[in-house]
């Protein structure tokens, strides 16, 4: 029994003086690998660090591009790049945000130019009416977001959409048919000397009303205005052939098949539940 316990212990440490060889031969290659691991993560963190620090990466032009209503020195300010930054270490989505908190802009994209520019493209809003509202007025845009109110010390000569807020609360869809309307009058009337249009009013019972700086009111209705603002140009040469195209005229579109055209001598507020204006009427 002590014999053959004798043997195993011998044949134990027979094996263990084998693979002694190929332990220490795989600690040694753990150890090379470790050290390799080592030194590439150091030469990487201090090459990173060079970089960083290099003056040829140094922001030394912030180009902007798209401005409109806003001036290149006004998107810098806003956007607030150090001149000593690094162009690897600016923070782009934190420079869109500062930009981004002024009104006027509607996106904003920041881009690296190697090596040392940073660029601003800019896509403004553009402002296509004022919208009245009860603390004042308010720029509307294309997709008719009020997005601004015009303070007292701005001027405009933007047309005007009235009778679109009530309750407090703005009728989205009544003005963004206001705009749709504005872009159907848009260059229509140029051959036809009716003037721009100066307001677009809203009603519950007539619907949209359209004022022009000649006074010209056009009384549209609720749809279709492509269509009555065709049919304008032949009252428009009605009027000029009965030579009766004189002071304020206000002409009933909404009705395409009955179109009525009163004349009155000056233009009036509107009144609940009418256009504006009275006067003399008759039928086309």
């Amino acid at each position: 029994m002590k014999r053959s316990y004798h043997l195993q212990w011998e044949a134990k440490k027979n094996r263990i003086r084998r693979n002694a060889g190929d332990t220490l031969r795989e600690v040694g290659r753990v150890l090379l690998l470790i050290g390799a691991i080592v030194f590439i993560t150091s030469a990487l963190l201090i090459g990173c660090d060079l970089i960083l620090r290099s003056p040829h990466l140094t922001v030394r032009e912030t180009v902007v591009k798209g401005c409109q209503e806003l001036t290149e020195k006004e998107i810098l300010d806003l956007a607030a790049v150090r001149s000593s930054a690094n162009l690897l270490t600016i923070n782009r989505d934190a420079v869109a945000r500062r930009v981004l908190n002024n009104p006027w802009i509607r996106e904003v994209f920041v881009g690296r130019e190697f090596p040392d520019r940073l660029v601003i493209v800019v896509r403004e809003r553009k402002a296509m009416a004022l919208l009245q509202k009860e603390d004042g007025l308010y720029l509307i845009d294309a997709a008719s977001t009020p997005f601004k109110k015009l303070e007292g010390d701005e001027k405009s000569d933007l047309p005007v959409l009235t009778g679109c807020v009530r309750g407090g609360r703005v009728d989205e869809a009544l003005v963004k048919t206001a705009i749709a309307l504005l872009g159907d009058f848009d260059g229509f009337g140029d051959g036809l000397a009716i003037g721009k249009v100066s307001e677009i009013h809203g009603n519950e019972t007539f619907g949209l009303s359209l004022f022009t700086d000649t006074g010209l009111c056009l009384q549209l209705g609720f749809d279709g205005y492509d269509d009555k603002l065709k049919r304008l140009t032949s009252v428009m040469a009605d009027l000029d052939e009965k030579n009766m195209r004189t002071g304020f005229m206000l002409i009933d579109l909404s009705n395409p098949a009955k179109i009525s055209v009163q004349r009155r001598n000056i233009l009036e507020p509107a009144r609940p539940g009418r256009p504006a204006g009275a006067g003399k009427g008759f039928r086309m």
